[in-house]
This record gives structure tokens, sequence and C-alpha cells, in this order.
């Protein structure tokens, strides 16, 4: 799907540009027509006001608005239509001040602590760098997998762009999980299906570099250089980036768990709603857990409210939604866990490619 989704960006890049070099043509014969009528008559003819007009920011749009709708390509990004919008106010300069827990211990500790789990889980892995157990739960109205997991070194959790890149093409998670080599991986942030970039959260950050948003605004999810997982809040970039964030995904989900308290969520219906979701929890650096719930056409899914009540329950210290839905997707070892993705018809439903995901190598 990655290959059909670039066979059509490109189209549309060519079409655009055929469209802007005639523009482009009728423009300058526009202006031909204008200097030619004045010379003349000493006034422009209405036929080549009219054409001037068109050039006009509204008048371009207008034209082109069509042709934009069907190549699915914002022509915005070719040529720049006026603002309208006011540019919000950035936030005031502050200390963002993340609280610095003690690591886990690491694998062969998990492995020790927690036999009885790992002997009974339906997915499990163990050796000197990597530690997981994964187990589906039953609910009242669904079930869930619980994932388990302990690296050795923070550099084993990582976040990864589809195909490497940010580059708006996306990739299946299963694909992705091939690529990277990951023992355990999961889709990551929402994102605009008109574009293919990751939203959510107003700050991207890849690598400890931004490669979108002004400021943050409380919707992301940062994971620091040590593996600490945290959400900033309402701040500015240079405050986020001292605190050595490698990697930010972007969410709509409310904050689950903060400083090991559970956080007051937002009372609407989606919250209540039965739904396919993916989380993560930190119970301490080093030792995360994983929520992935639901399958096709959002059957047998969790509500929020389970979601921070399961996350609460193993202790865990931060905890927050990922992008769900179709999107939802496990992968353990390179297969895929949980049945979902987008129906096509009766027989058959196709994993979702997302923007980007988050990772645990070995």
């Amino acid at each position: 799907m990655g290959v059909l989704y670039m066979r059509k960006k490109k189209r549309t890049c060519i079409t655009a540009a055929c469209l802007l070099l005639s523009l482009a043509s009728v423009h300058a014969h526009a202006e031909d027509q204008m200097v030619q009528d004045t010379e003349e008559t000493g006034q422009a003819s209405s036929s080549a006001s009219d054409l001037q007009e068109v050039f006009s920011a509204d008048g371009l749009f207008e034209l082109i608005g069509e042709t934009q709708s069907k190549q699915g390509q914002a022509l915005e990004d070719v040529l720049p239509k006026p603002a309208t919008a006011a540019v919000p106010a950035a936030p005031p300069s502050s200390s963002l001040t993340v609280q610095t827990l003690d690591p886990h211990p690491g694998p062969a500790e998990a492995y020790a602590s927690n036999a009885e789990e790992y002997q009974e889980a339906d997915y499990r892995f163990y050796s000197d760098t990597l530690f997981y157990t994964c187990t589906r739960h039953e609910t009242e109205d669904g079930f869930y997998y619980l994932t388990h997991v302990v690296i050795k070194d923070p550099s084993q959790i990582r976040g990864e762009d589809s195909y490497g890149d940010f580059a708006g093409i996306r990739e299946t998670p299963g694909d992705a999980a091939s690529r990277t080599g990951a023992a355990v991986l999961v889709n990551g942030s929402y994102f605009d299906y008109g574009t293919g970039y990751a939203t959510g959260g107003e700050l991207l950050i890849r690598d400890q570099q931004v490669v979108h948003g002004p400021w943050s605004d409380g919707y992301e999810i940062c994971l620091r250089k040590d593996g600490t997982l945290f959400s900033p809040g309402y701040n500015t970039i240079e405050s986020v980036l001292a605190q050595d964030v490698v990697f930010s995904w972007g969410t709509c989900e409310d904050l689950l768990i903060r400083d090991g308290e559970k956080c007051v969520l937002t009372d609407y219906d989606w919250n209540g709603n039965l739904y396919p979701r993916t989380a993560i929890g930190m119970v301490r650096p080093l030792e995360y857990y994983l929520i992935t719930a639901g399958g096709p056409d959002h059957a047998n899914g969790i509500t929020i409210y389970e979601e921070q009540e399961i996350f609460a329950s193993l202790g865990c210290f931060y905890a927050r939604g990922l992008d769900g839905g179709g999107s939802s997707a496990l992968v353990l070892d390179g297969e895929y866990v949980n049945e979902n993705g987008d129906r096509i018809s009766e027989d058959l439903v196709l994993r979702r490619p997302t923007a980007d995901f988050l990772l645990f190598t070995e």
C-alpha cells in the first residue's frame, strides 16, 4: 500500500505542476493583453481584467479547487494561500520538570520475580537483554492483550517513522516490524489521512530534532534518553528538548496516569465507548506495559476508563493511549497477535498502514 500511495502522490505532484505551468502561461497572456489594450484604448479590456482577477489569491484557488479535491493533494503547499486565521500566542517560557525514577534492574530480575506470569502467558520471551509476556484477558464486553516488557538498556525502546522517514508515506505495522527487527511493536501516533503525517500532539520530535510544531500542546507522549515516558503539557520547545527527548508521538487521548496517580478523565462518550485501543504504561524506566484491544468493525474493544484501571492496578507511574480503531496493532517477533484492520469485504480485512510506531528490540 505504501508503493501505491507513493505513485498516487507522484501523479498528483505532476498534475499540479502541469496545472501551474498552464496557469502561468494564461497569466502571462493576460498581462500582455492588458498592456496591448491599454496602449490602444487607454484602458484594459474586460476579458483581460477578468483573467487578471482570476490570479488573485481567492480567484486562483477557486479555479483550481475542483482539481485539488479530485487529486487529494493540497495545492496550498505549492501556492501559499494568504493566512486568515490568527496565530495563537506562544506559551510563556517555563522550566519543565520531569521526575527521574530508578530504572528496573533488567530482564533477569523480571524473569525471576514473574515466573508464574511467564509460564501462563500466551506469548513469552526471555534473554539477557529482553523479557516480555503477552496474555489475552477477557472482559464483560470484549477482550484485550496485555504485554509486559522489561529491557536492559533504554536504547531498546524507540520510536520509528514509517519506512524510516518522516515523509507522510504510511507503512503497515507488520512491515515495519520486519524492516526494523523489532521484538515488540505497536502502532503509534494519530495521523492525517490526507497527508499521511503523524498528528495529534503539536510538537513532534525525531532524534532530538523538532520536525513539527512551535511548542507542545500537552497531547504528546515523549520518550527521554533514559527510557522515561512523559507528557510535557503546554510548554516551549526549549523546555521540552532540555529533557533529552529523543522521540515523541502525537495523541488525542486523555492522560491516564501521571506521577503514579490516576488523572481526571474528560466526561464524554468517547472515553466510555468500547473501542479498539492501543496504550502504553511505564512503571519505571525499562519496565512497560502495553494494552492492545479490539478487532475489525470496532468490535470487542475496551473503554478508556478500563484502560486507566488496568494501568493503575499494575503500578504504572505514567500511562496514555496511542492511536486506536483500525490502526490498533500488536506485532511480536514479526507476527500479528491481534486481528484488526480495515474491512474491505465480508471476508477480507486489510491491515491499516500508519504513520509511526513504538517498538522494543532485543
